[in-house]
């Protein structure tokens, strides 16, 4: 299996991510009752994948926070008896899009910490877990700003309809930093977590007589 997989690995990443690039740019006009089970399908490949090809065994708890992440943006798309979506809303001090945008890069954070210090490991390198942390951070701000471009290429190019994505001069930047902030709470989070299992790993075992 595992030398099948590794045959075929370009392949199957690259299916990957055109899966996840397309169902991004497709999930805001999906109905919740169809991105959730893609989404279930999506992260079990991705799940199968990395044990069939490392012998890693992702934990389930951190699949659930990307799942939970997604069906937030899912939720606020719904519209309950012709009334305006969450997204659509204006409240009072915080906007929906806001709490997503804080939301969903907490709950991812942990699974892109944990992944990307897996992966290190598994080649042989071992980095102080606040550098792996910070290397993850970047690299969540990184696709954050790349999805923020996705938005516009939605909204301008492919199925235009005025304020769907966009909402205003400033809802861009605005993006970007409840972004921050969210990435910053779910990796200091990760890392807190980690950091507690490496210490449990490498404690003294008490030989009693």
């Amino acid at each position: 299996m595992n030398k099948t997989v590794k045959r075929f690995e370009p392949l199957i990443v690259a299916g990957l991510l055109i899966w996840g690039a397309v169902f991004t740019l497709r999930l805001p006009h999906l109905h919740i009752w169809i991105s959730l089970p893609i989404c279930v399908a999506y992260l079990w490949t991705i799940y199968t994948y990395v044990k069939a090809r490392y012998d890693v065994k992702m934990p389930l708890a951190l699949l659930l926070m990307v799942w939970a992440s997604v069906a937030l943006d899912a939720l606020g798309n719904l519209r309950f008896g012709g009334h305006l979506s969450l997204y659509d809303t204006k409240f009072k001090y915080f906007q929906y899009d806001e709490f997503t945008h804080t939301t969903i890069p907490a709950l991812t954070a942990p699974v892109i910490v944990w992944l990307l210090r897996a992966g290190l490991e598994y080649f042989g390198h071992r980095l102080p877990l606040g550098l792996v942390t910070f290397f993850a951070m970047t690299t969540m701000f990184t696709v954050s700003g790349f999805y923020e471009i996705v938005e516009l290429w939605d909204d301008k190019y492919m199925w235009p309809q005025p304020g769907m994505r966009i909402h205003g001069s400033y809802d861009t930047a605005n993006d970007l930093q409840c972004d921050l902030l969210g990435l910053t709470i779910g990796g200091l989070m990760a890392y807190a977590i980690l950091k507690r299992q490496v210490k449990s790993e490498h404690k003294p075992v008490e030989i009693t007589a």
